[in-house]
């Protein structure tokens, strides 16, 4: 069913959302209200949402063109997380420590990107949420 389908997506977004949350809160000891639509961090949002994709695709169909498609494109979106991004991130960093003292120079976003870690995190949450929504409904 299509509903559940959405229902297991629309949920692994939800749950890693919160999870990131309540860590930006334990870690900035107050809730801060933009950080609850950053990128970067833990879990990887991008790889819950295609995780579960995939995963409610795999429920559905069993082993489909439509689910190995879904993998393939899982797969490049957390190679992307964990190194284009990583590395756009890093070099971010490097630029305004050298462009710190310049007048103007609107500060670039340092944390767009995901450690191997956060990424595996965002996978858990990618298959179990829909298998729960799958067993549950």
């Amino acid at each position: 069913m299509i509903q559940k389908l959405i229902m297991g997506i629309a949920l692994s977004w939800i749950v890693g959302r919160v999870i990131k949350s309540i860590i930006d809160f334990k870690k900035e000891k107050r809730f801060v209200c933009q950080g609850f639509f950053r990128d970067g961090g833990m879990p990887s949002l991008h790889t819950a949402f295609v995780v579960a994709t995939a995963t409610g695709l795999y429920l559905e169909t069993r082993v489909s063109y439509l689910f190995i498609l879904s993998v393939v494109l899982a797969l490049i979106v957390m190679n992307d997380a964990m190194k284009v991004r990583w590395i756009t991130g890093e070099q971010s960093k490097a630029i305004n420590q050298l462009m710190a003292k310049k007048k103007g120079y609107a500060k670039l976003e340092e944390r767009v990107g995901h450690t191997p870690a956060e990424v595996f995190v965002g996978l858990i949450i990618g298959v179990l949420v829909p298998y729960l929504v799958y067993s549950l409904l």
